[in-house]
């Protein structure tokens, strides 16, 4: 079964017309980007969503190098020696992860953060699915509803989106009438 996270996460999705694994990669986004502020980090920090139970775990990644003469910097790499202390299957090569407490400890300001990063990634989305629907099309003849006239550029609502067209592409023997609908 989902978490909560996971379902509102696929609502979401289905709403606004994009995959759902676009929205997880913006939480995992959003969540590393407060963790490193948190943190005040230069590390190589990873996040993943449990769709099971909604929790986000946070990680910073070491690669494992063979001798400490190979460590270059140590906030992206650790000796096997000081790996295996860790993880005893770990090989040169490898990733070490260490986990980075997130629960209770990132507050307002991350949140704030993390929202406008999952924001901006699913307009992003959006934009890229609108683009994607219509590249195709250029150049199509098709049916569309006048929405406004912002002289001298008539705007159509084309269904996902809305279209501008400006004067130049207008011809002078047609006249755009923009509908008016109120309810009661």
């Amino acid at each position: 079964m989902a978490s909560e996270l996971y379902n509102t996460i696929d609502a979401l999705s289905r709403e606004k017309g994009i995959d759902p694994q676009i929205v997880v990669t913006a939480v995992e986004d959003a969540i590393v980007m407060a963790t490193r502020k948190y943190y005040k980090t230069q590390e190589n920090l990873r996040a993943e969503l449990d769709k099971e139970t909604g929790k986000i775990n946070a990680y910073a990644e070491k690669a494992v190098v063979e001798t400490p003469e190979q460590v270059e910097d140590p906030l992206l790499q650790i000796t096997l020696e000081d790996a295996r202390k860790a993880d005893p299957s770990l090989e040169v090569g490898g990733e070490l992860r260490i986990p980075k407490a997130t629960e209770g400890i990132l507050g307002r300001i991350a949140a704030q953060l993390a929202k406008q990063v999952i924001f901006q990634k699913v307009r992003e989305a959006e934009r890229d699915t609108v683009y994607n629907d219509y590249i195709g099309r250029v150049s199509e003849v098709g049916k569309c509803d006048g929405e406004a006239s912002r002289s001298p550029d008539v705007i159509f609502d084309i269904g996902k989106a809305a279209a501008r067209m400006p004067r130049k592409e207008q011809s002078r023997l047609e006249s755009f009438a923009i509908a008016s609908v109120f309810a009661l």
